[in-house]
């Protein structure tokens, strides 16, 4: 080379940051879980000098192992994903993952059973088509953390948060407070909690049509009436249902 040429030198990856180790270490880890697996589903674990369980606590034993999985298996991914630009500075992150995995399968599980507890049903006993489901779960969020991540944001939204939310209507004037039997002469409802207003009625009937200007205001036309007299004017939102008037429908 002359004096003048110039020489570049490409940084590689050395040691256990490298992308060759890594792939091995993953496939190290899928070898091993296929092992676990095997000799659970075997007789060899009859042979093993303890007892395996069948769950830890209300959690199928097989949990942890298909969290394990899907983490190894997006490990591995990303080995391949990722050959022309690997950063050996994550190798920490493809090394936990068997531990992650499990973990993250474990507690996705019981939050999982926990959502079915809170609207008063009862998980399915371990066994059968209930295992599938956990197992399913928690290979997914081993496979794919930005979904335990959401799930776990959206179960400190609703027991961290303050309750309560959007209050139910309140009506509280009318304005006129009476028509025509006949109906059809529009009426000001006024109140509060309007927005996201579903229905109107004037009694047992519903309001011919209605709109709504504000959360404390509704334009809405009377349908006509069975016989004279006074009836209760209803607006319904999600958050509930509110009552107010009385309406007078005149003769």
């Amino acid at each position: 080379m002359g004096a003048n040429a110039t020489s570049v030198v490409v940084a590689t990856p050395n040691g256990t940051g490298r992308l060759g180790f890594v792939f091995w270490v993953e496939l190290a880890y899928l070898i091993l879980l296929f092992i676990v697996g095997l000799i659970y589903v075997t007789p060899l674990s009859a042979q093993l000098p303890f007892k395996l369980p069948e769950s830890l606590g209300p959690v199928p034993i097989g949990v942890p192992w298909f969290g394990a999985l899907g983490a190894v298996l997006i490990s591995l991914s990303a080995v391949f994903d990722h050959r022309g630009d690997w950063n050996p500075e994550m190798k920490y992150w493809h090394f936990s993952r068997p531990l992650i995995g499990a973990a993250l399968g474990l507690v996705s599980v019981l939050v999982f059973q926990a959502g079915i507890l809170a609207v008063n049903a009862q998980p399915r006993p371990a066994g059968g088509t209930a295992n599938l489901l956990y197992y399913l779960v928690a290979f997914l969020v081993g496979y794919r953390e930005e979904t335990f991540r959401e799930l776990i944001k959206r179960l400190g939204d609703v027991i961290l948060t303050p309750g309560g939310g959007p209050a139910p209507p309140v009506v509280r004037q009318l304005s006129p407070d009476g028509g025509p039997a006949v109906g059809g002469r529009e009426v000001l409802i006024f109140g509060s909690g309007f927005t996201g207003a579903t229905e109107v009625m004037f009694g047992r009937s519903r309001a011919v049509t209605f709109k709504v200007d504000s959360d404390g205001q509704i334009t809405a036309t009377p349908p006509a009436a069975d016989a004279p007299g006074q009836v209760a004017v209803t607006v319904t939102t999600k958050q509930g249902t509110g009552t107010g008037g009385p309406y007078t429908y005149q003769s």
